[in-house]
């Protein structure tokens, strides 16, 4: 759902909404929105706590605040529109443009189930600000479609903005947005667990079937090791045949021995996979930098290849395939 904003984002929400009070207070002054001047004062002033608080407490927040912000801001727009005119308010752009900055921020999430909250939330807004107002039926029929046509429009911009973060070949998260996502969880200050995979004998998946069937095992892996892990955690190619998995702390380390204990169906047969892999946990009270983290499950990956025994793939010929 909501994602952390973080300390910045959270600051610069204050410009924008300064910037709103302001441009709604020049509309009640100069009769635009049939409002009493001192009640819009009196929001105004509730609007200004509000900025204090968020500036208050943005430093160490966590994603609580992006709720508190999305609830406050829908209640505010709600009374200005029960209180400007009601179906009648121009004020109702107020709704269409918070619609705007919250898809806005989460895109990059391409959640539908956040997208369908944000509409749904809008919607409502909408329909209980008019209630009561002159022609409210066809101002609820102009606005219902207002609605479904911005969720069509922000279908399509999640869904570009999505494809653009994944790896053409493995359609996991690619490198750049990957890490990004990485440094986000760490900034919710939340326990996390990573674990670094490398592919063991790749080189020679490639020598024995080419680049082409190299690929298809790879896409194969990936494919795997989404199915493996819940539809909000972390799956990323960070490079060639080395991957990145993120989840909750204590629930990685099984889950990516799974990953290779039954081999993996190719259009050459099923191959045989091992992979190399360190797990390691991120927790708050460490205070540990991304780069840290990422060394870490590094060394812990290194640890498994030098030191554990386990079974190996033919170091010589043909990777193990059985054939259908």
């Amino acid at each position: 759902m909501l994602q952390r904003s973080g300390t910045r984002r959270w600051r610069a929400g204050i410009v924008s909404r300064a910037i709103v009070s302001v441009s709604v207070g020049l509309l009640v002054l100069t009769r635009v929105v049939p409002m009493d001047p001192r009640v819009y004062l009196g929001l105004t002033a509730v609007a200004v706590a509000h900025f204090f608080f968020i500036w208050k407490t943005s430093v160490r927040a966590g994603v609580w605040l992006d709720w508190f912000n999305l609830v406050f801001d829908l209640s505010m727009v709600l009374a200005i529109l029960q209180l400007g005119g009601r179906s009648e308010s121009p004020l109702a752009i107020l709704v269409y443009l918070w619609l705007f900055a919250m898809v806005t921020m989460n895109a990059r999430y391409g959640e539908l189930r956040l997208l369908a909250l944000l509409a749904a939330l809008g919607w409502g807004v909408l329909a209980l600000g008019g209630l009561g107002g002159p022609g409210y039926g066809a101002y609820l029929g102009v606005h219902t479609m207002g609605v479904l046509l911005f969720v069509v429009t922000s279908l399509t911009l999640m869904g570009e903005r999505r494809q653009s973060l994944l790896d053409p070949l493995t359609q996991v998260l690619h490198r750049g947005a990957g890490l990004e996502r990485l440094a986000e969880w760490v900034r919710r200050r939340e326990p996390f667990d990573l674990a670094f995979i490398d592919l063991k004998g790749f080189k020679r998946i490639n020598d024995a079937y080419g680049h082409a069937g190299g690929d298809e095992v790879l896409q194969a892996l990936a494919r795997r090791l989404l199915a493996g892990v819940r539809p909000q955690d972390l799956v990323i190619r960070y490079g060639g045949d080395e991957f990145l998995v993120a989840g909750p702390a204590g629930s990685l380390a099984g889950r990516i021995r799974r990953v290779f204990e039954e081999p993996i169906a190719t259009s050459m047969g099923r191959v045989r996979l091992a992979g190399d892999h360190g797990v390691v946990t991120w927790r708050p009270h460490e205070g540990s930098s991304l780069e840290t983290l990422l060394a870490r499950a590094d060394a812990a990956m290194y640890r498994m290849k030098y030191t554990e025994s386990r079974e190996d793939p033919p170091e010589t010929g043909r990777p193990a395939t059985d054939r259908a």
